[in-house]
């Protein structure tokens, strides 16, 4: 039996993995001055597109600071 746990900032609605993808994608996107399409992601994942821009726009501190940790974020 799963049990349900509300997606809130202590959990996050994303996996690591898939906010490290995220911030890749951003990377790319803002090196080729180009837009983020969320909409591809969004179905293989599950998710909202707006969950996504959200994540990623705000940041997810615990993540942030795992990567941090690994030396890929400054």
């Amino acid at each position: 039996m799963k049990t349900y746990t509300k997606p809130s900032r202590y959990n996050p609605g994303i996996t690591f993995e898939q906010y490290k993808v995220l911030r890749e994608r951003k990377a790319d996107a803002k090196a080729n001055k180009k837009r983020i399409n969320y909409k591809p992601l969004a179905q293989e994942w599950g998710l909202k597109p707006m969950h996504m821009a959200s994540a990623l726009h705000r940041g997810i501190k615990q993540y942030d600071y795992l990567l941090w940790k690994q030396g890929e974020l400054q």
